[in-house]
């Protein structure tokens, strides 16, 4: 299978959804996590916004959250229906995410905005973020930094092994992103170390607030 990009990325996670989830099951960035529900009231509604097969979920819910998944691989849903049956996981697209404005109290998007296609696509999933956010809502965003010439690549790597589409992203842009939907900037820091110790590999975390 060719990819070229967020589509053919998204069908390859549907038709490897098991191999993939059992690969990732222990790249979870437990710190980021301990930090963003921090900011969080206990019981607080919670959106892992790009979910896949729900590793995340399932720890937010184990803190005490109310917790619920979305992912547009329907594949990884399939996976984590199954493994965590204590959590809603619904289908959607992060560019119109299928919930009302005003629904959660914190979002985790980790590493779900890095197959998006363009800038463009980004400020709308960032946009739906603020709009499906409470008031002083939290926002967490975790992605791929460019550290090369190449804004998109398509990648063959150990945790996959297999082509997926990817977008990187600078710290300006992710600060820029956020600011331009209306979050303030709590957190911002850039050249991460990759939690599947791929060295080549470097990231960014921001946390946000709803202002």
């Amino acid at each position: 299978m060719r990819v070229k990009g967020l589509k053919d990325t998204i069908k390859w996670y549907d038709n490897n959804a098991a191999r993939y989830a059992k690969t990732a099951r222990d790249l979870g960035f437990v710190p980021a996590i301990d930090k963003f529900v921090s900011y969080l009231s206990k019981g607080a509604r919670v959106l892992d916004a790009g979910c896949g097969s729900g590793r995340d979920a399932e720890v937010l819910r184990s803190k005490g959250f109310d917790v619920t998944g979305v992912d547009i691989s329907n594949g990884l849903l399939e996976v984590a229906r199954k493994d965590y049956p204590g959590i809603s996981f619904v289908f959607g697209d992060l560019l119109k995410l299928p919930f009302p404005k005003d629904s959660f109290d914190g979002i985790w998007a980790q590493a779900s905005l890095v197959h998006l296609e363009t800038i463009e696509d980004t400020q709308k999933a960032v946009g739906e973020f603020y709009r499906v956010l409470k008031a002083g809502g939290i926002v967490h965003v975790f992605v791929k930094e460019q550290t090369k010439d190449k804004k998109t690549e398509v990648v063959s790597d150990k945790i996959s092994n297999h082509d997926r589409f990817f977008q990187y992203y600078n710290k300006q842009e992710v600060i820029e992103i956020l600011k331009t939907n209306g979050f303030k900037i709590i957190l911002i820091e850039n050249n991460l170390a990759d939690p599947a110790g791929r060295k080549e590999t470097k990231w960014i975390w921001a946390i946000g607030q709803k202002t």
